[in-house]
């Protein structure tokens, strides 16, 4: 007995010890437990099998604004699928391989709120047949948001590619078509002015073949607008120098500096979105702002992964609006809307009698990740 009496203690207080480190383990971990779940930006809803809320984090609760012991709505998309009658409307409860859904879902602040939901099942307790199930709402408006973005972006690409095949063939057109028939024409007066003595009538053909060296000169200039074919002959850097010599004058002079070399890789359909915003930037410059002076830097980023076009000129500048930007120009929106076709970032700074400058950041491929 007495060896009993001694060993026995030792035990108690061995197996005290444990139990108070145990449970103290455990208070530990539900404390950080407790902490995450009212931490996290992800809403998480715990409802019994008749929609009422048992358990609710303060993010699901700003989300929504239900709050516990209110009877969760159907999302918009379960208010109104068809199901059988007696089944299950909810969607995630009702299909077991189901385990993410995105929809909108209603909320005590009345305007629906476009959400990713996740679900699980709590296990039910011994004897407890109901089993709660467990929500994860997230708000999607951003991600929606920028694949609505991404869809535009991709859109306006094909736009602006289509544009540009018709413009290629609306300029194939004016080249082999008009420009051959014109041409034809002048040959054919040129042959009566030949074989005609009278003088009045030769100052008349004279007249009418100055009119129609300038129609052909009119359509050529046209033919190029429409479709830059130096752009593919001899490259986009020596496209841009043969617009600068072409647009500048004795009242404005425009430069080109940059730092790409002519084999630096850059694919045909950004090549052309850059040409025409160049084409645009010094073309607005000569039209509306008065300008002596454009300068275009086309410039690599130290990554070799971006390219930088600035376009600045010294003319009379404007007021740019303060919040939205929907009534710039058509020269500038359209600018606008190529930069965002190549995944460039579009940025303009003006103000009166300050000039305009315009920049432009786009990755080499045109995309991002």
């Amino acid at each position: 007995m007495g060896s009993v009496s001694v060993h026995l203690p030792r035990r108690v207080i061995r197996l005290s010890n444990s139990t108070f480190s145990f449970s103290a383990m455990r208070l530990e971990e539900y404390r950080r437990l407790r902490q995450l779940f009212f931490l996290l930006s992800d809403g998480i809803i715990v409802m019994d099998p008749q929609r009422r809320i048992v358990f609710v984090n303060p993010a699901a609760i700003r989300l929504t604004g239900w709050l516990l012991g209110d009877v969760v709505p159907y999302c918009l998309y379960c208010q109104t699928r068809k199901v059988e009658t007696g089944s299950e409307r909810c969607l995630l409860a009702a299909d077991p391989k189901r385990h993410y859904f995105e929809s909108e879902m209603p909320t005590k602040m009345g305007r629906p709120v476009p959400v990713g939901m996740s679900r699980t099942f709590l296990t039910a307790d011994e004897g407890n047949f109901r089993r709660d199930m467990v929500i994860t709402v997230r708000d999607v408006t951003v991600e929606r948001q920028e694949e609505e973005l991404a869809v535009s972006r991709r859109l306006t690409h094909h736009t602006l590619n289509v544009q540009e095949d018709e413009r290629k063939r609306l300029s194939q057109e004016l080249h082999d078509g008009i420009s051959q028939t014109l041409y034809g024409i002048s040959l054919g007066m040129e042959h009566l002015q030949r074989h005609i003595k009278d003088a009045s009538l030769t100052d008349k053909l004279n007249q009418l073949q100055e009119r129609l060296r300038s129609c052909m000169q009119e359509v050529r200039v046209l033919s190029r607008s429409l479709y830059p074919a130096v752009l593919h002959d001899i490259g986009l850097l020596a496209a841009i120098r043969s617009l600068r010599d072409e647009l500048t004058t004795d009242h404005c002079a425009v430069q080109f500096l940059t730092d790409l070399e002519e084999d630096d890789e850059m694919t045909a359909s950004v090549a052309v979105q850059v040409y025409r915003i160049v084409q645009e930037g010094i073309r607005n410059a000569l039209q509306h702002s008065q300008a002596r002076y454009v300068s275009i830097l086309l410039f690599q980023s130290d990554d070799h992964e971006n390219v930088l076009l600035q376009i600045e000129d010294d003319g009379v500048g404007f007021v740019l609006p303060d919040k939205d930007r929907e009534h710039m120009g058509y020269g500038l929106r359209n600018m606008q809307e190529r930069a965002r076709a190549i995944a460039g970032t579009f940025d303009i700074e003006t103000s009166p009698s300050q000039g305009t400058k315009i920049r432009i950041q786009f990755p080499r491929s045109g995309t991002r990740e």
